[in-house]
């Protein structure tokens, strides 16, 4: 073999073994970063397994809570206001002239005792376990709109097949974005719209209120927070857009999920 062939097949076989070098390379960059990205989705999954067994927990021990208020409510505080009750009929019935603030505290004493038999029901385990969230739900309404304060508007589908789990962190969560818009925005009026698509669920909560600043998350309340932390367990998803005179709540997340 000449000398220029010989040239020239050194310089191909060194063209290729750095050539097969390269390629041998960016493999292993890729199978390095394959191995970096499972083992980083693999964290995220751990981390937001725990995250969700975490919430779930709290929720748990907040239901046990809330059972243990119901019964004191229903065996304790009731029975006293009931007594109270009994003891100004006695009075009005006894007195010549019963004087109209009399009259005034029997009746008002009267639909606290109401009120109060409904809390307790809401926070009873043996009522959770039947919770429906569209009669809650209009009940919730209701109750709010009664004092005429504020005004609430609700719209829903005949029914919403979700499980009973899912249906009573959901109120939660809608009950959450309620508090918000009259206790923090001062609003006075609230529209609630639910409509269910195949297997998503989409809710809108719109109020007139002031307004917060919804790209800012240090600013963030407490129920804001809440609100994050039961959505995704809910596996949905959740955010706002506000202005001066109308914030809007957009929730979306699976009829069926982990839960389900």
């Amino acid at each position: 073999m000449n000398r220029p062939l010989e040239e020239l097949f050194i310089v191909v076989a060194a063209s290729a073994f750095f050539l097969l070098m390269a390629v041998g390379i960016i493999m292993l960059f890729q199978i390095y970063t394959k191995r970096q990205l499972k083992m980083l989705l693999e964290k995220q999954e751990l981390e937001n397994k725990f995250q969700k067994e975490l919430l779930q927990t709290r929720i748990e021990a907040q239901e046990q809570t809330m059972d243990h208020l119901s019964k004191e409510m229903h065996d304790n505080i009731g029975q006293l206001m009931s007594s109270a009750k009994l003891f100004i009929g006695i009075s009005k019935r006894t007195l010549p002239n019963c004087m109209e603030t009399l009259m005034e505290a029997d009746q008002t004493l009267g639909y606290a005792i109401q009120e109060l038999r409904a809390l307790s029901k809401s926070l009873n385990k043996e009522w959770l376990a039947q919770f429906n969230l569209i009669e809650n739900l209009s009940r919730e309404v209701n109750r709010i709109n009664a004092s005429k304060e504020f005004i609430i508007s609700l719209n829903h589908p005949t029914e919403i097949n979700m499980s009973v789990e899912r249906q009573l962190i959901l109120f939660r969560i809608i009950q959450e974005s309620l508090q918000n818009a009259i206790k923090h925005g001062n609003a006075s009026y609230i529209s609630i719209n639910l409509e269910a698509i195949n297997n998503l669920l989409n809710i809108t909560i719109q109020d007139n209120g002031q307004g917060f600043e919804a790209e800012d998350s240090s600013k963030h309340g407490v129920g804001i927070i809440n609100i994050k932390q039961r959505v995704a367990i809910l596996n949905g998803t959740v955010s706002w857009q506000s202005a001066i005179g109308q914030t809007t709540v957009f929730i979306k997340l699976p009829l069926h999920g982990i839960h389900s």
